[in-house]
């Protein structure tokens, strides 16, 4: 047949033929990606003192109980980029984000975060939380709240709770560990830690 002649069954030319076959051709020849929505970002701003409506800054003196390592201070971990997991061994949430936000905070690790772990205290024993170091395969520093301070000062009443420190103390709190929450995280490490 010749270009432009009409097929007979099909009442089309062989030129719109040809063009709906090279556009089902590039078409094809996308990626998933491509052809993706773009993922959706939480919008988190740093957390403010509500009598001030100031950035609320992280206080490294909170009296914090080393699990892992008994010796260290909670004041270790100022002036610097730091992922803060606030959990409880008990909570199944809390079980299931832990690889993770591990796995995440030894990604960036190299770029300059450091991560560490808060156990809840209350009715929370040492040993709950040694356990939980063990079958999770935490590498990272773990603290208990053992005197109850930084839960009520930071937390929601919820568990897992995750915060970004930056270097100046001020803070990103994350209330839950959703794929929005965790896009919002990573483009904000890759804005302050990836220059």
């Amino acid at each position: 047949m010749k270009t432009g002649m009409v097929l007979p069954k099909l009442g089309v030319s062989m030129r719109f033929a040809k063009r709906v076959l090279t556009l089902l051709t590039v078409a094809s020849t996308m990626t998933f990606a491509q052809l993706a929505p773009e993922p959706q970002v939480a919008d988190i701003p740093l957390m403010k003192d509500s009598t001030t409506n100031q950035p609320m800054k992280m206080d490294f003196s909170v009296p914090l109980t080393g699990i892992s390592d008994p010796g260290i201070l909670f004041s270790h971990f100022s002036n610097r980029p730091l992922l803060i997991y606030y959990f409880s061994p008990k909570c199944p949430h809390c079980q299931r984000h832990m690889p993770e936000i591990q796995d995440l905070m030894k990604e960036y690790e190299k770029d300059g975060l450091t991560g560490i772990a808060i156990g809840l205290g209350g009715g929370i024993k040492k040993n709950d939380i040694r356990m939980f170091i063990d079958q999770f395969h935490v590498v990272i520093p773990v603290f208990q709240d053992a005197n109850g301070k930084f839960g009520p000062t930071y937390g929601t009443g919820y568990i897992p709770v995750v915060y970004l420190v930056l270097k100046d103390g001020t803070f990103y709190r994350y209330e839950t560990v959703t794929e929005a929450n965790m896009n919002h995280l990573r483009a904000t490490l890759n804005k302050i830690l990836k220059k």
